[in-house]
């Protein structure tokens, strides 16, 4: 009986198939390959906006946590004023929020009706720029009103 006990295995390399491989190739080939350990390196593109990014979910998951209703007694919120910028200053795009003195309300003057009875914002000078449309209008309304009182009067009047 024949038997191949002492016989080393050879195997076939399929990468080039001039190589015939021995148990220690082999033995090699099976080790799995360490190579130094890489601290990945992030760079290039999108560093901030990643960091943004995950600035603005940290964010939002303390904003889960905080109750729907808002209130002005509330002491993390914070009011956004627009105004405190040097450069909306410098420009003169902001307008005071105070009446100014000028202003029909600090000098006391009535301001005339209109039709819509709306009656003018805090910054209107007092001077009437009308075309007098909304006066003949009123004084019209006015007289009608007036003769049908004076008719109910006088109707009235007799009894």
């Amino acid at each position: 009986m024949l038997t191949y006990r002492w016989c080393v295995p050879r195997v076939m390399d399929f990468r080039d198939s001039s190589r015939v491989l021995g148990l220690s190739t082999l033995a090699n080939l099976a080790k799995p390959k360490s190579f130094p350990l890489e601290i990945k390196v992030e760079w290039g593109k999108g560093l901030a906006q990643k960091r943004e990014a995950e600035a603005r979910l940290d964010e939002l998951g303390l904003q889960k946590t905080k109750p729907f209703a808002r209130t002005r007694r509330d002491s993390e919120l914070v009011l956004p004023d627009i105004g405190d910028n040097e450069k909306m200053k410098e420009s003169g795009f902001i307008v005071p929020q105070e009446a100014p003195k000028y202003s029909w309300l600090k000098r006391g003057l009535d301001a005339a009706p209109n039709r819509y009875g709306i009656r003018p914002g805090r910054h209107w000078d007092g001077v009437d720029r009308s075309n007098g449309f909304e006066n003949k209008m009123f004084h019209g309304k006015n007289e009608k009103q007036a003769t049908e009182r004076e008719a109910y009067m006088c109707s009235v009047f007799d009894m």
